[in-house]
């Protein structure tokens, strides 16, 4: 049996972005999201890439970061779905801000619906492939214990949600960050 090894890349990129405090008005000053593509990754049988490979890798992990800035633009100028890349926390006063509670919702399913389709295929799998007896009890368990985990996670999602909430509810004034938009507009301009 043959040894393969798993090649993997990411790209990422900084975007300048500022905003004023809804809590104690100061400016926040020039700051720094990062944001970062999918992994991608290269499956050989050898430990070292040969040049085309390594091309081939470098386009897969960018196109994953044009899309990822893409993304992250679009909900941000058509949505005000600011991606959690941009950190809310005001750097003098250190309290959270309102626009940062819309990215925390839009993230809030991911990770629930990650459990429910893991314990769906784990169910499926147990029941089918365990050549047990009680396979089905096998099953049944499996696909219970990450349908709670999955339960789990959207009750403590929602938990961050409901407190940043009322961190942000005494502001008077809401405010949206200023993204620099400018600094990735190459990323943005690619087909």
């Amino acid at each position: 049996m043959g040894t393969y090894y798993k090649h993997k890349k990411t790209e990422s990129i900084k975007v300048p972005y500022s905003f004023q405090c809804e809590q104690c008005m100061k400016n926040s000053g020039s700051l720094m999201a990062t944001i970062s593509g999918m992994e991608a990754e290269l499956n050989s049988n050898f430990k070292e890439l040969d040049g085309e490979k390594v091309e081939k890798l470098n386009t897969m992990a960018h196109t994953n970061l044009v899309r990822a800035v893409k993304e992250a633009h679009r909900n941000a100028t058509e949505k005000q779905i600011y991606s959690l890349a941009f950190q809310d926390e005001c750097p003098h006063c250190h309290k959270p801000q309102s626009w940062a509670v819309s990215g925390m919702k839009n993230e809030m399913f991911s990770t629930p619906i990650v459990c429910v389709i893991l314990g769906i295929i784990l169910g499926v799998g147990c029941y089918f492939f365990s050549g047990v007896e009680n396979s089905l009890t096998i099953a049944l368990i499996a696909a219970g214990i990450c349908f709670l985990v999955g339960i789990g996670s959207l009750i403590l999602n929602i938990a961050k949600v409901s407190s940043k909430k009322r961190q942000t509810a005494v502001c008077n004034q809401k405010n949206k960050p200023v993204i620099e938009w400018s600094a990735v507009q190459n990323i943005l301009d690619e087909g």
